[in-house]
């Protein structure tokens, strides 16, 4: 089997099961499929001439743009809304109201696994990350990730949304002398961000502790709040000036 038809096949099913997908659990699908695939380094090379460096975010903007690499799949060329979540489907195929209302339900039913694909697409992205920076991880238990480099140590913890984040909890596990990270992927809304920046960006900062962003369609990491000295970690992210660009905009200005 190809590497095209072990992502092609299983991508066909769900897309005829689920004619009308929300665009994140398309995305997710996406990631659970290639990691199902277990690639080989040939495999992944293959693929990566046709859709790019990230393998699952370059399949997902192949289908969104129309020119997906797999031709025999349906053209997710129309969406809509419901309740903030963006849908996708055929503009071709006339669908009822209670179409869309039972792809919303089927689709509240899996955010639980669709929670468990993130959290495990997450961690495989901040490994990645890390190891192209230099890091290797040493361990990994009780969502803890410990990466160490020369003469350096990074403590990283993943939530699968900015609400979840746990400042004081992180504080307390922190080691001495060792960097803070919490990875938490981007939203459709902004939002959620910049309350969690006007309501905890000071602490997050007084306490050490950095915020950093995955954007799961690009495959890249950025940060959020707080800054890194680590050279080989700041040339591994796609917009290293996030962190900055977020508290010029988002801090309030005194009156003058």
């Amino acid at each position: 089997m190809t590497e095209i038809a072990k992502i092609s096949g299983p991508l066909r099913e769900l897309l005829c099961e689920k004619e009308i997908i929300a665009r994140c659990e398309l995305l997710l699908r996406i990631y659970d499929i290639v990691s199902a695939a277990n690639l080989s380094d040939q495999e992944s090379e293959e693929l990566k001439k046709m859709v790019g460096e990230h393998i699952a975010p370059g399949i997902f903007a192949s289908i969104m743009n129309g020119e997906a690499i797999f031709f025999d799949l349906p053209k997710l060329d129309a969406y809509t809304q419901m309740n903030g979540r963006i849908f996708h489907f055929l503009h071709t195929q006339r669908y009822s109201k209670q179409d869309f209302d039972d792809a919303h339900r089927r689709f509240l039913q899996s955010i639980p696994e669709l929670e468990g694909i993130l959290k495990k697409s997450l961690v495989c992205m901040l490994k990645s990350f890390m190891e192209d920076a230099g890091y290797i991880l040493s361990s990994e238990r009780d969502g803890m990730l410990i990466f160490t480099a020369a003469g350096r140590t990074l403590q990283a913890y993943v939530v699968t949304s900015v609400e979840s984040i746990d400042l004081n909890s992180c504080e307390q596990k922190m080691q001495p002398e060792v960097d803070c990270v919490i990875l938490v992927p981007s939203g459709e809304s902004l939002e959620p961000f910049m309350q969690f920046f006007r309501e905890s960006s000071r602490m997050a900062e007084d306490k050490g502790i950095s915020i950093w962003l995955a954007n799961m369609e690009k495959g890249t990491i950025d940060p959020f709040i707080g800054y890194t000295t680590d050279m080989d970690i700041y040339e591994q992210f796609n917009n290293p000036r996030l962190a900055e660009m977020v508290r010029n905009n988002w801090t309030k200005k005194p009156r003058t």
